[in-house]
């Protein structure tokens, strides 16, 4: 392989940049998962309850949301958005959504029984309801 410098690559250079690359781009690709490995698309759930902490930070925004259950014992549910620029581009911020915020979220239910949402849609304190799309 001729370089840009009129010199030739040898082959263990050529070897190494391409192993370097599969490498680089092995990484990008797994950094990054696929909807459907975590969640049913055909499956939706409505939770009520309180936003314990929020999680505005790269790849998905995510509210952890105390729930009350049957049994009167508190469960906590991740439910995640997408990444913060979306939300950001879409009038988001990190204050849209608080600790402590009594909400009613929608999602897509989190597969192997995880208490887990993909945000459909979710109504605020005040009423307002903020949607979401993919």
């Amino acid at each position: 392989m001729q370089t840009r410098f009129g010199g030739y690559m040898s082959r263990t250079a050529q070897r190494l940049l391409l192993i370097a690359t599969a490498c680089l781009l092995s990484a990008v690709a797994s950094a990054h998962h696929s909807f459907a490995a975590e969640f049913l698309g055909d499956q939706t759930l409505t939770i009520a309850g309180t936003v314990r902490e929020v999680w505005f930070k790269n790849p998905h925004v995510r509210y952890y949301v105390d729930v009350e259950a049957d049994d009167g014992s508190t469960e906590t549910w991740d439910v995640r958005t997408s990444s913060p620029t979306i939300l950001v581009r879409r009038g988001w911020s990190r204050d849209t959504i608080a600790e402590g915020d009594k909400v009613t979220i929608e999602g897509f239910l989190g597969r192997d029984g995880r208490k887990m949402l993909s945000l459909i849609r979710i109504e605020l304190p005040d009423g307002t309801v903020l949607g979401q799309s993919y």
